[in-house]
Parts: C-alpha cells; sequence; structure tokens
C-alpha cells in the first residue's frame, strides 16, 4: 500500500485553494477597474442637441459680431457669436481682459483662443430665430457628460436680445433667466467650422 500523506495532501490543497483564490480576486479587480476606466464615457455621455441645423436668412439680429451681457459691475459675463449657417459659438467669459471690449476683439483673434475653441464642444451650438424670438442649444460645461442648455431669447431689435429661460430638454428642467445682450461690431469673426455641430 503506497505510503500517502493525509495530512500533506489536506495541506497542499489548502494552499493551492488559497492561491487560486488570491488570484481571482486580483483578476476580478483588474477587470473591474478595466469596465469602470472604459465605461465611464458611456456612463456621462454627452447628450444631443434637439434643435435642427437651419441657416438663417432674415434680418431679425445682425450678425457682422458679437453679442455680450454686463452686468450691473461692468463685467462682462457672456459672449456669444451666431453664423448663417445656424451656427452658434460661445466666446468666453473672463476677469482678466479687464471687461474692456477692445481687449476681446484681440483675444477673439488670438491663436491661443482659435485653438482653444477648437478643442472644447461646449463652445458651439445651435440657433433658430422665429419672428421676435431666438431659440439657441449649447453644450453647458460639466464634470460629466455635457448637457444640452437651451436659452429662450426675445429680440428687442437687430443689435439686442434678452435670454429669458434656460430650458434643459432632456431632463425637462426650466430656470428664469435675467441677461440683455448687446451686439459689438466685429470682425474677422472666428471660423463657425467645427467637429461637434452636425
Amino acid at each position: 500500500m503506497p505510503n500517502y500523506c493525509y495530512f500533506c495532501a489536506w495541506r497542499f490543497t489548502k494552499k493551492h485553494i488559497t492561491m487560486n483564490r488570491q488570484f481571482t480576486i486580483k483578476l476580478i479587480t483588474a477587470i473591474s477597474a478595466i469596465l469602470f476606466i472604459g465605461g465611464c464615457g458611456k456612463w456621462y455621455k454627452d447628450e444631443e442637441l434637439v434643435l435642427e441645423k437651419q441657416p438663417y436668412t432674415g434680418n431679425a439680429l445682425r450678425l457682422d459680431g458679437y453679442y455680450y451681457n454686463r452686468l450691473d459691475n461692468g463685467r462682462i459675463l457672456d459672449t456669444y457669436f451666431f453664423y448663417r449657417d445656424g451656427t452658434l459659438l460661445y466666446g468666453i467669459e473672463t476677469d482678466s481682459l479687464d471687461n474692456d471690449l477692445d481687449k476681446y476683439d484681440v483675444w477673439f483673434t488670438d491663436k491661443e483662443f482659435l485653438d482653444f475653441i477648437k478643442k472644447h464642444k461646449y463652445r458651439w451650438g445651435l440657433f433658430q430665430i422665429h419672428g421676435n424670438s431666438m431659440y439657441f442649444e449649447r453644450w453647458v460645461d460639466s464634470d460629466g457628460g455635457y448637457p444640452v442648455g437651451r436659452f429662450v431669447c426675445n429680440i428687442l431689435n437687430d443689435t439686442t436680445f434678452f435670454i429669458s429661460t434656460l430650458e434643459y430638454p432632456h431632463s425637462g428642467e426650466a430656470y428664469p433667466q435675467n441677461h440683455l445682450f448687446h451686439f459689438h461690431a466685429f470682425s474677422p469673426k472666428p471660423d463657425s467650422t467645427n467637429i461637434f455641430v452636425p
């Protein structure tokens, strides 16, 4: 009868099971990490614009420059360019330009700005004008995927519009706004060609 040590066999089997368990745990952890990192983009997917791209041929607003919103303290909060192809460009908001439109004019032709807008989706969107109403959508900067914000505007004259509401069409949320925008003639405008708007 062969000399067989049940105790040794039990110890070998226990060690083998422990090694397999550790390997399995490491394998599951590695696979989970890969799926988590690879899946983040899917969990935080950018929303789609709802408005369709339509060329604008009207004259309710001047398009040979940009629009800016100045707060009571003089700070320029937002700037927008609108293009005949129905595209819009959200310019920039910054304190570093001293709220001086001449400095904005220089900045909007600077290579750093032009390179920046080519890489950032949330700078682009679409607009439509119907009578004295304008609707525009753009992606809103976010930590996760970019949500779409729709801005409801009243056109006061061909150089002034007023944002009255910010809607989020995918969630149904809406918030009142109170932003008056004025026109500033400017040329040459940044090119409206971009990789984000269809």
